[in-house]
């Protein structure tokens, strides 16, 4: 799969190594790990059908405002937001997201 970055950050968070981001991180450590996976793991894909069967992702179409986008998880707060493009291409965007679901 084609994957584009919503922002030049997103694409330099992805492209630079772990250990060479330098200064104060809006985004932890963990977090950033975890989506540096999440792209890998889409990079690796056909089809978005094919990240159903791991549940650790919650892998979800979304609706109401966010409908036409799917929702994988990073961790309890954050969200890797994906636009399906077309087929196999995919545009990202990371959100930082407290669901007040369960309260």
């Amino acid at each position: 799969m084609i994957v584009y970055f919503d922002t030049a950050e997103l694409q330099e968070l992805y492209e630079t190594p772990l250990l060479e981001i330098r200064g104060k991180r809006k985004i932890p450590q963990e977090v950033i790990k975890q989506y540096k996976k999440r792209i890998q793991l889409l990079i690796a894909i056909q089809k978005l059908e094919e990240l159903r069967p791991f549940k650790g992702l919650n892998f979800e179409f979304l609706k109401g405002e966010r409908k036409g986008q799917c929702s994988l998880r990073l961790n309890d707060q954050y969200r890797l937001i994906i636009t399906p493009l077309d087929e196999n291409k995919v545009q990202v965007l990371l959100v930082n997201e407290i669901s007040k679901h369960y309260e």
